[in-house]
């Protein structure tokens, strides 16, 4: 019987340890306290039956107790611009027998439990890139025309629908990857609906992002006047970050900054407690004026190096 897959849309949130042999997939280490109160004794509660846990989300405390676990393949986001290229038929064959795939509950988590499905093989040719040009945009991917229509179907799902119908379909996506060259006319068909649907509202986002203003050196911001859906945030951030060295996204009680910048870790910014290198977010404290400071502080210092 091939592995079930389960998704999982926080990785703050992990469901309890399942039975059997599991493997997880594009699921970061929780931050802050969650780290010691979700993260930690979920990998207690596995021991061996933790077969592999594969990751591009650096988390500087959790890499430093397991990097060199045998049972975890952890490669930063800076060299693994997303996760599926990790799953390789070597990765996959050395975790043996697995019971359970959890998996991040976005495009390049998914891909990654489908690729661990097909034993490290590719679902389709361009899969690996699509991954990496919908988790690293600008950084000089590709998206194909299928790439394109699953990723936006995935986001107007999850902007739109239920938990339980968002799932349904993911394990539907997920499923005829893992087993056909090409999807059935009934989820091709419900695919590009989708997918029409959130070009409409990445046409909105694009709107928001023609509103950044440099609000400190090398700092594009954006003020929402209300809280975004995922997709929406990340066009808003792709227009910023195109015109300045940091983009910055502030709604009501979050701030989150992205950069296409290689040689700028946001992590060393207080304030952006979660994420990874290049994308990262965290509370709205005040008016996000000392996170802006802070990333104009580390663009500064980038340019004495």
């Amino acid at each position: 019987m091939p592995p079930t897959v389960r998704f999982v849309e926080n990785p703050a949130r992990l469901p309890a340890a399942p039975p059997g042999r599991v493997a997880l997939v594009d699921l970061a280490f929780a931050s802050g306290d969650a780290f010691r109160t979700v993260t930690e004794p979920f990998i207690e509660a596995l021991g061996t039956r933790l077969a592999i846990w594969i990751d591009h989300h650096e988390h500087v405390i959790g890499w430093g107790l397991w990097r060199h676990d045998l049972r975890f393949c952890l490669v930063p986001s800076t060299s693994a611009h997303a996760c599926p290229e990790l799953v390789t038929k070597e990765v996959v064959r050395a975790a043996g027998a697995v019971d359970v795939v959890l998996a991040h509950a976005d495009f390049d988590g998914l891909l990654s439990a489908v690729k661990f499905l097909r034993g490290g093989e590719a679902p389709y040719a361009e899969s690996d890139e699509d991954a990496r040009a919908v988790d690293s945009p600008g950084r000089g991917h590709t998206l194909s025309e299928r790439g394109k229509m699953i990723s936006a179907a995935l986001d107007e799902s999850r902007a739109t629908e239920s938990g339980a119908v968002r799932e349904a379909l993911r394990q539907a996506v997920c499923a005829e990857l893992a087993t056909r060259d090409d999807f059935s006319l009934e989820l091709h068909g419900r695919l590009s609906k989708l997918a029409q649907a959130h070009q409409k509202r990445q046409q909105r986002a694009d709107a928001l992002g023609a509103t950044a203003k440099e609000e400190a050196p090398g700092v594009g911001v954006i003020r929402a006047p209300h809280a975004l859906e995922g997709s929406e945030r990340k066009a808003a951030l792709r227009s910023a970050e195109e015109r300045w060295a940091v983009g910055v996204v502030i709604e009501p009680g979050k701030v989150t900054a992205a950069t296409f910048r290689a040689d700028l870790d946001l992590a060393e910014v207080p304030g952006l407690d979660i994420g990874r290198a290049d994308y990262r977010f965290g509370k709205q404290q005040d008016d996000g004026s000392a996170v802006i400071a802070g990333l104009a502080k580390l663009i500064a210092h980038s340019q004495k190096r």
